[in-house]
């Protein structure tokens, strides 16, 4: 479908034009400068059209094309087997990729049930992002946070920008949408180009991290998990990103969160007894170390409205991934060893 001279709305760029369709590249002009996209894959979650009728057709596209795909699946004759034997797969259970997110702090829409995630972030916590911790998109010129706080833009202003589906940040509507995004790189040689996630797969559980504002990396905490149903791995224009519509996610309290420290389940390989991120956005995790902190949250939710969701969840996992629940080992990460 050609879509040149349209409005178009990404998540992080805000509005921009259509100027240029060459088979399956877009090339989108926005304020902050000219972007490309593959087509029509950007609109399965970082591009939408402005004129709705325009955007439910692309969505459309996207549907049969992967219907396509099935289809051509489907279809393949299946491969004889060679004569010669064939040694059995070595791969463990453990070996299968959870993935694990590193996210800035964010209290929007904060309360007693939850951590936030949900909205834009409080004035204290956009100066502590910003001012203190220097919190690499929330510095960025494609935040609105620091136009906000140099008074450039209201509160209202911010609060609306999110209220209306543009993006603060990834951290705003992660609760909203069940959507974690790989992000873009920001710095060095490198910058502008988007992060991949090569190995996620649908039924690998994802997992969102936090750490509250003046905190140290060995208080980071697990706030919500999800069965991912859907990932993109990202391409040379597009992030990686997975997501849900499944009913397989949870959400921690406050308190709940707090007692769900990260690094008790995760160690890095060459320093495993040293809580630390450093790089990168994420962190891969074995099956075994997904099925633990399913485990400790199922317990932690005992007696709440969410028990028997965190029950059926641990035992779906557990089921998909083939763990026995009765020799599921007591996790293994930097603040145990």
């Amino acid at each position: 479908m050609k879509i040149v001279n349209h409005e178009v709305i990404h998540k992080a760029f805000g509005k921009g034009t259509v100027i240029g369709q060459d088979n399956a590249i877009l090339t989108v002009r926005f304020s902050c400068g000219e972007k490309r996209f593959q087509y029509p894959e950007a609109f399965r979650a970082f591009l939408r059209l402005s004129e709705n009728s325009l955007n439910m057709a692309v969505q459309e596209e996207i549907s049969q094309l992967d219907w396509a795909k099935r289809d051509a699946i489907t279809a393949q004759p299946s491969t004889p087997q060679a004569n010669t034997k064939q040694q059995p797969s070595k791969k463990s259970c453990d070996e299968r990729p959870n993935i694990a997110f590193k996210c800035n702090y964010c209290d929007g829409g904060s309360s007693d049930k939850s951590v936030g995630f949900n909205g834009v972030c409080s004035d204290a916590v956009i100066y502590n992002n910003i001012e203190v911790e220097h919190r690499t998109w929330c510095c960025s010129e494609d935040c609105s946070c620091p136009r906000y706080l140099n008074g450039e833009i209201t509160r209202k202003e911010l609060d609306k920008m999110c209220e209306d589906g543009g993006l603060v940040c990834y951290e705003s509507q992660m609760l909203l949408d069940w959507k974690a995004m790989a992000g873009f790189v920001q710095n060095g040689d490198r910058k502008g180009q988007p992060m991949h996630l090569n190995q996620v797969q649908p039924n690998s559980l994802c997992i969102l991290t936090t750490r509250d504002p003046y905190s140290t990396e060995d208080q980071r905490y697990i706030f919500a998990a999800f069965l991912v149903d859907d990932t993109y791995g990202g391409d040379d224009f597009t992030e990686g990103f997975v997501t849900t519509r499944s009913e397989f996610r949870l959400q921690l309290s406050p308190e709940e969160a707090h007692k769900m420290l990260f690094w008790n389940y995760h160690a890095n390989g060459k320093q495993p007894k040293t809580a630390a991120w450093n790089s990168g956005l994420h962190r891969y995790m074995t099956d075994e170390q997904a099925a633990q902190i399913l485990r400790d949250i199922a317990s932690l939710k005992q007696n709440t409205q969410d028990a028997e969701l965190a029950r059926r969840f641990f035992d779906k996992f557990c089921m998909l991934t083939k763990i026995d629940t009765n020799k599921l080992k007591t996790p293994q990460g930097a603040l145990t060893l």
